[in-house]
């Protein structure tokens, strides 16, 4: 088995209590640990099995709320969660206190992960939807955990009020409504022949690099270039080869263990929920008029992971086949006497919905040597052989392609160190 597989150094794992006045080294103790990140989750989680020889569960005590700050040596480079990137601990499970020894395993959350639940959103809030995701995470987490890059500008504002509503809440609350500058649209026509332009759709989650409020466009534009020179894009190349990797093998890093396609196209589905096509009742009690909303989402994608079109035939893909009901909340917000409008888009309900399952059509899980850089909202290119009789294995271009990390668990085991991902994408077929 490759290096990459079972090389790795753990260079500290110490928790420490509540007020910091005691620190305890864990290492030794540790059986595995496993790090998790999902694309759907606004925080990062952690879970540590310990067993030891002596009562540290209730020496230390753990009670919840502590400290827990981690680093490790592994193929790729260093696996750190220390200063403002440290786990805490918010629940204790199976605990097994023999007279020798005791085992348990400990739930780590981010630090904003706690803060979550004990604040509150309270005032109004208006302007570009960027500058609300930042006003939340400065003044009601109180964190300063992401980079400017990742929390994206919006082309519309949206004026609501908090009503003490919990941030994680609100943040992901907003994703829907906000719509990405890059494709924007709006509508087009009047009356009863209205059409929705470009598309809605955003992501709030964490992963290592901190918290990231992304749109759906922006995570797939940069797949637009050939394959030749994804090593300017930083999308990382993984290949199955169907052979075993053998130890300390040059590349064996890059290697693909195992894999099982999870999902693919659900017409039925995608039918119900109207991404190909679908209508929007917009009722305006302000002037009392009401529009009627078609939106193609064929006609209005622009980005998207695979080459290939969206694979569904003309009877389908251009039939409305929900039919969604909005009413205008103008004025309710203005300080002006004026009736004025949230800046919520009309169509944003019928584009966002579209894009969501679009980008969920398909999903892989995959098994790599664990790779610590990897991080969910990133790109990587999967390659697997076709299915053929023939020994010269070409390349699958249908199923090989650029794929969206949804989930990742970086596994940490003595002999058994590897990264789980979750993959998915819009379309089919490889660019190049």
């Amino acid at each position: 088995m490759s290096v990459a597989v079972t090389g790795f150094k753990f260079n500290q794992a110490v928790i420490e209590t509540l007020d910091g006045s005691k620190k305890i080294d864990i290492t030794n103790s540790i059986l595995f640990a496993d790090y998790f990140e999902d694309i759907l989750s606004p925080c990062v989680t952690m879970t540590i099995q310990l067993m030891n020889s002596t009562s540290l569960f209730n020496s230390l005590p753990i009670r919840g709320g502590e400290k827990v700050s981690i680093s490790l040596e592994t193929t790729f480079g260093k696996f750190e969660l220390d200063g403002d990137s440290s786990m805490y601990v918010y629940k204790v499970s199976n605990l097994d206190a023999q007279s020798t020894n005791e085992m348990f395993t400990l739930h780590l959350v981010s630090r904003e992960g706690l803060t979550n639940e004990t604040n509150r959103c309270l005032k109004k809030y208006e302007g570009n939807i960027k500058n609300t995701v930042l006003d939340i995470l400065n003044n009601v987490l109180v964190t300063n955990k992401y980079e400017d890059k990742n929390i994206e500008r919006t082309s519309n504002t949206y004026t609501f009020i908090g009503n003490q509503k919990k941030p994680f809440h609100i943040l992901t609350w907003l994703c829907p409504k906000a719509v990405p500058s890059s494709n924007s649209g709006g509508v087009s026509g009047k009356g009863n022949n209205v059409e929705a332009k470009g598309v809605s759709g955003f992501l709030f989650y964490e992963n290592r690099e901190g918290f990231n409020f992304r749109s759906i466009e922006s995570l797939v534009s940069n797949t637009q270039i050939q394959v030749d020179s994804s090593d300017d894009e930083n999308i990382q190349r993984y290949t199955y080869t169907q052979k075993v990797i053998e130890s300390n093998t040059k590349g064996n890093e890059r290697k693909i263990l195992n894999y099982n396609f999870e999902k693919n196209i659900d017409l039925m589905k995608s039918l119900r929920v109207g991404m190909y096509s679908n209508k929007t009742y917009f009722f305006d009690l302000y002037e009392n008029r009401l529009d009627l909303i078609t939106y193609n989402l064929k006609d209005q994608i622009r980005n998207k992971l695979g080459k290939n079109d969206i694979g569904v035939s003309e009877e389908f893909g251009s039939s409305v086949s929900r039919v969604l009901v909005r009413t205008a909340d103008r004025g309710v917000l203005s300080n002006r006497g004026i009736a004025d409008s949230s800046g919520r888009d009309n169509a944003d309900m019928a584009k966002s919905f579209s894009r969501y399952n679009l980008l969920f059509t398909q999903a892989l899980n995959m098994v790599v040597p664990c790779n610590p850089t990897l991080k969910v909202g990133d790109i990587i290119y999967a390659e697997f052989p076709r299915i053929e009789r023939s020994d010269q294995k070409r390349v699958d271009e249908e199923q090989s392609g650029n794929y969206l990390i949804k989930e990742l668990r970086h596994h940490f085991e003595g002999g058994q160190l590897v990264t789980s991902l979750k993959l998915i994408r819009d379309s089919y077929g490889l660019y190049g």
